[in-house]
């Protein structure tokens, strides 16, 4: 399950794509009492709104009730693309794709052909981890991988790069984010890249998470690259690395960290549009998703959250959304692999099992990548 990337101190030239390895090497050990949340453990009772996505990550909530999602993908279908041997195999194709679903779980493609790298069952894939949509034109951003790690006949020129497509229109290139970090090594740590998330704000303003360099970027329509916000420094070896960037209804932006996998000490910024922190919230463990509801609710996906280790698979997946009211008040539903959260009115949905392939985690189509209803 583990794929391998971004490595605090490794050498650039071994730095793979993604972002799960970076996760997956250790899973977190419990957290004290004190440094998480203790609400009752609650059943998820969820509708499936739809399955046999590929990976499915970050989720924005479009207008008619409607959701954009950022599909990972599912490496290469052609076994020629597969580089390395046993666990370190990286299978490298275009099967990533950003879709647009509809209330009615039907669901069309906005974006094709994305790089995407995983294993040979497809599962833990990276590739296409963000999207974000505005006016006709869909974005997304693609992690960075090293040249030497394509295969033949698989072109590496999307990775790290900010994607854009106007519907009817050719996709296009907008930026090389990575190249901002490798020029420049924002957070004086090494030089890393792993961009992530997105979200354009006008044609002018598209931030972009760099979970591995520690900084949200912005992107201008030119492609020119400059630092929006750097993330909080916890120390060294203990980074914030920002997965998550979300709007508000309140028109502020949100950035959830996954603060280097240690649990119940992740937490979720608000800032301003200028890139000011206003405001945090503490107590999370390996933040992966963020909505914001009308009133102020807070929902929030932990990638390793809940009680559930990965020797309980698949009798019980880690994983949990947590709803913060505005008053501080915490409860909880467990979801497999939570990825993006978004919300609709009072619907609340989430990207779950986000680390499985369309045919299923370990084959099981019951357990592929899918979009559920929660806090029904």
């Amino acid at each position: 399950m583990t794929r391998k990337f971004v490595t605090r101190g490794a050498p650039t030239a071994v730095v793979a794509l993604g972002m799960v390895a970076a996760l997956a090497l250790a899973p977190p050990s419990p957290a004290a009492p004190d440094e998480v949340d203790q609400a009752p453990r609650a059943r998820a009772d969820h509708k499936v709104v739809v399955k046999g996505l590929d990976n499915p990550r970050q989720l924005t909530a479009l207008p008619r009730g409607r959701l954009l999602v950022a599909e990972a993908g599912h490496g290469a279908d052609d076994p020629s693309g597969c580089v390395g041997e046993g666990e370190e195999m990286q299978c490298i194709g275009t099967t990533g794709r950003v879709s647009v679903v509809r209330p009615d779980g039907k669901r069309r493609t906005a974006m094709r052909d994305l790089l995407s790298a995983a294993g040979p069952d497809g599962s833990f894939a990276v590739g296409a981890d963000g999207a974000g949509r505005l006016g006709s034109s869909t974005y997304a951003i693609i992690t960075w991988g090293p040249p030497e790690m394509f295969p033949d006949g698989v072109s590496g020129k999307q990775s790290g790069k900010l994607l854009r497509q106007k519907d009817g229109r050719r996709l296009r290139i907008v930026a090389d984010v990575a190249a901002h970090e490798f020029a420049r090594d924002v957070d004086n740590e090494g030089i890393e890249s792993n961009p992530y998330a997105v979200l354009p704000l006008k044609r002018d303003k598209v931030l972009v998470a760099d979970a591995a360099g520690d900084y949200i970027a912005r992107v201008n329509r030119s492609g020119k690259v400059r630092v929006w916000a750097k993330m909080k420094e916890y120390g060294p070896m203990v980074d914030a690395v920002p997965t998550v960037l979300t709007l508000g209804p309140d028109r502020k932006v949100y950035v959830g960290e996954l603060h280097s996998e240690i649990p119940g000490k992740a937490r979720v910024w608000r800032y301003s549009r200028s890139g000011k922190p206003l405001k945090s919230w503490k107590g999370f463990t390996t933040v992966t998703g963020v909505a914001v509801a009308k009133d102020g609710t807070l929902y929030v996906s932990e990638l390793f959250g809940g009680d559930c280790g990965f020797d309980e698979i698949p009798t019980c997946f880690p994983g949990r959304v947590v709803r913060v009211k505005p008053n501080g008040k915490r409860s909880h539903v467990d979801v497999p692999f939570p990825a993006g959260v978004a919300v609709h009115g009072k619907k609340v949905h989430v990207a779950a099992f986000s680390i499985a392939p369309r045919a299923g985690f370990a084959g099981d189509p019951d357990a592929s990548g899918q979009i559920w209803r929660i806090f029904r």
